[in-house]
């Protein structure tokens, strides 16, 4: 005879209705549970398991992520969450949500939750952090810009500064800097100090905090300024990623301007393809896979550096782990990079492709990889490399914080030949199809015989526009030229030999 008691049949009862109740709800109603106890409780640990890997807030991602929402929970008294309407997307479900706060006013939020029921952005969060999503976002302005090989110069106002500033737009770099001497004329306080990673190193730099900017006719204010004893020649500084943070903004190379908007529309004009970003700090990092060699890949993270004046850079580290440089790697020009200071060997050749996560590989780019000196080779960055604006200038590229994708397309400047070497001089196409002497080996304009940026008129007899569209007749220059000189004509019709 089966022996069992009225409470353990109440029990199993109890737990077999919980399952059948828990197994017809839908995953969204599953996570908005949980999210509800985590957000009285005050304890992210309740979502173990329930934070998709590429979640953010505010475009940044992984544990500085987590530490974000962590934070949001325990300052933000939020009751009652219940799930008002949801949407279906390509990358999940937009659930949109009513909820109490401590003061028991009502709001409303959305949050997106991917294909599994895990969190992968949440609104409220994001702008605690100071980005916002609208229902109808705008295009706040329309910037032009200098653009010199690639690289992308705009003009800035610093607090009712009288002189517009000149400042290179880095998206390597977290935020803005100026020199020294120009943030004592413009009578910058400094506030803090913080560490910074560069090319090759770590060092320290000064903050002034709480200054305003003005862009054509949008004004940005609290903002962050570094202060640095060098900036790149030509520049007054640098402007970094202060501009992505608060808007979609679209680099259009063939008009050379930059577009703001609101986030909010995620819709990417021409023709090309999204590119998942992570921002584990504050630099946009790219999946990438670098073949030396063909057949031989090596799969990196690579870091979108708009204001690097070369195609792709490979740290030390991930050189000495993958052993890049003895791995067929033939080498056609020494030189150095040098950031705030800290100076590390180079060694430029061309790779056999070059992938930027699913776009098209890129044959025979132009690959520089980073030898040991006594300040790098302890140096942890970790990122494997960077992508400089020699690759990136021949899209127009739509960047999206908010989505933390990119969109890549090819502009008119995308079918020209890679950049190439010739003796220690690198040349290359500008935007507008001019050959360009774009670095050298000695870094020190006092020893080249071409300076940095000077056009071509033509390379051993050949016409550079004629090169452009013939570029067989660069590998016919380095066979016939072997052993003697070759003659370049500048645009100023001065005659250089090397």
């Amino acid at each position: 005879m089966l022996n069992i008691s009225f409470n353990k049949v109440f029990t199993l009862g109890a737990l077999l209705l919980s399952a059948i109740y828990a197994g017809a709800q839908s995953k969204e109603q599953i996570f908005i549970q949980k999210f509800n106890q985590a957000c009285q409780s005050h304890e992210i640990s309740l979502l173990s398991g329930d934070i998709a890997n590429n979640f953010s807030v505010a475009g940044i991602t992984g544990e500085e992520a987590k530490y974000r929402l962590e934070y949001f929970l325990k300052k933000q008294k939020l009751n009652s969450i219940e799930i008002t309407g949801q949407k279906t997307i390509s990358k999940g479900t937009i659930l949109s949500l009513g909820y109490k706060d401590g003061t028991n006013s009502n709001g409303t939020t959305e949050l997106l939750l991917n294909q599994y029921g895990q969190l992968v952005h949440f609104s409220i969060a994001d702008q605690l952090y100071g980005m916002v999503r609208k229902k109808n976002p705008k295009l706040r302005a329309v910037l032009p810009f200098e653009n010199k090989n690639g690289s992308i110069y705009l003009y800035v106002k610093i607090n009712g500064y009288k002189r517009p500033l000149k400042l290179l737009f880095d998206t390597g770099a977290d935020g803005m800097a100026v020199t020294e001497e120009l943030a004592d004329a413009i009578g910058l306080k400094v506030t803090r100090e913080n560490s910074a990673s560069v090319v090759g190193g770590n060092t320290k730099i000064k903050v002034s905090d709480n200054n305003t900017i003005v862009l054509d006719t949008l004004k940005i204010p609290d903002m962050g300024i570094a202060i640095f004893q060098h900036v790149r020649k030509g520049s007054d500084g640098i402007i970094g990623n202060t501009l992505l943070r608060r808007f979609k903004t679209y680099i259009d190379y063939d008009k050379n301007q930059i577009s703001l908007y609101d986030f909010g529309n995620n819709y990417y004009a021409g023709k090309g393809s999204l590119v998942p970003i992570t921002m584990p700090s504050g630099a946009l990092v790219l999946p990438g896979q670098l073949e030396i060699v063909t057949g031989k890949a090596t799969k990196g993270r690579f870091v979108f550096d708009s204001g690097a004046s070369y195609n792709l850079i490979c740290f030390r580290q991930f050189v000495r782990t993958n052993k890049l440089l003895v791995s067929g790697f033939k080498s056609q020009m020494q030189s150095s990079t040098v950031s705030m200071g800290i100076s590390s060997p180079t060694f430029i050749g061309n790779s056999s492709q070059f992938t930027i996560d699913n776009l098209p590989p890129i044959t025979g780019l132009p690959v520089t990889l980073m030898g040991a000196s006594a300040q790098n080779e302890n140096w942890q960055p970790g990122v494997d490399g960077s992508i400089g604006n020699r690759l990136l200038s021949r899209y127009n590229l739509t960047i999206n914080l908010a989505e933390n994708e990119i969109f890549f397309s090819p502009n008119h400047s995308f079918g020209f030949p890679k950049d190439f070497i010739l003796r220690d001089y690198q040349f290359g196409w500008t935007n507008d199809g001019k050959l360009s002497m774009i670095s050298s080996a000695s870094n020190n304009e006092s020893g080249e015989l071409i300076k940095a940026g000077t056009l071509i008129d033509s390379i051993a007899g050949f016409n550079a526009d004629k090169i452009r569209k013939n570029p067989e007749l660069l590998e016919k220059i380095k066979t016939d030229y072997i052993n003697r000189s070759i003659e370049i004509i500048l645009s100023d019709k001065k005659v250089v030999v090397i």
